[in-house]
């Protein structure tokens, strides 16, 4: 989990300790003087700094906010089963169909967004956890049943929950179907709104 404390926004970094030959800072939380490389105590009081260049952790943010979700905050791997599946269905489902597109652009679009607001959110962790149970791993299932509809539409509920949580104004999507990268299609790419 990306959870060191140089990633966190409640480390005050202009609040060095004087007396130490470690370099360690404040932390807001009440955790002590902490280092950079330190890793939080308690997950709950980990609030990610966008600002923050570190990824000590191998962890690089972007816009995906369902990986962001699975590993960031929940702490889960990467390759785990839940994300194979999803990236699979992706690829071999979403991509090759076109009326599934305007899905794949709006996720480009509105991600980034809704990935931002969710890392500095003080109830990451909550709502990741409500988020998983509630819709990702009863998306997983349903994709793993063939029944693909189902999960756009569980999906899609969930989209429009993050999008009204986060006060994020949805624009109607329109497609230049030539001007898609169908490679980077999907992936939280930062992609700007075309009304």
């Amino acid at each position: 989990m990306a959870t060191k404390c140089g990633n966190c926004a409640n480390l005050e970094l202009d609040n060095k300790e004087k007396y130490s030959s470690v370099d360690r800072y404040w932390c807001k939380e009440g955790h002590g003087y902490r280092r950079l490389t330190d890793t939080c105590p308690n997950d709950y009081d980990f609030i990610y700094n966008p600002n923050s260049n570190k990824d000590d952790d191998g962890y690089k943010p972007s816009g995906c906010y369902i990986t962001t979700i699975i590993c960031r905050i929940l702490g889960y791997d990467d390759n785990c089963e839940l994300l194979n599946l999803l990236r699979n269905f992706r690829e071999n489902i979403l991509k090759p169909n076109k009326e599934y597109l305007t899905l794949l652009v709006a996720y480009d679009t509105y991600g980034p967004q809704i990935c931002d607001k969710l890392i500095a959110s003080k109830e990451s962790h909550q709502i990741a956890i409500n988020l998983l149970y509630n819709y990702l791993l009863p998306c997983f299932e349903l994709i793993k049943t063939h029944n693909f509809e189902l999960a756009i539409n569980k999906y899609q509920t969930m989209v429009n929950l993050l999008m009204r949580m986060f006060n994020i104004e949805y624009n109607p999507i329109t497609i230049n179907y030539s001007d898609i990268d169908i490679d980077t299609l999907g992936k939280g790419r930062r992609r700007l709104v075309t009304a």
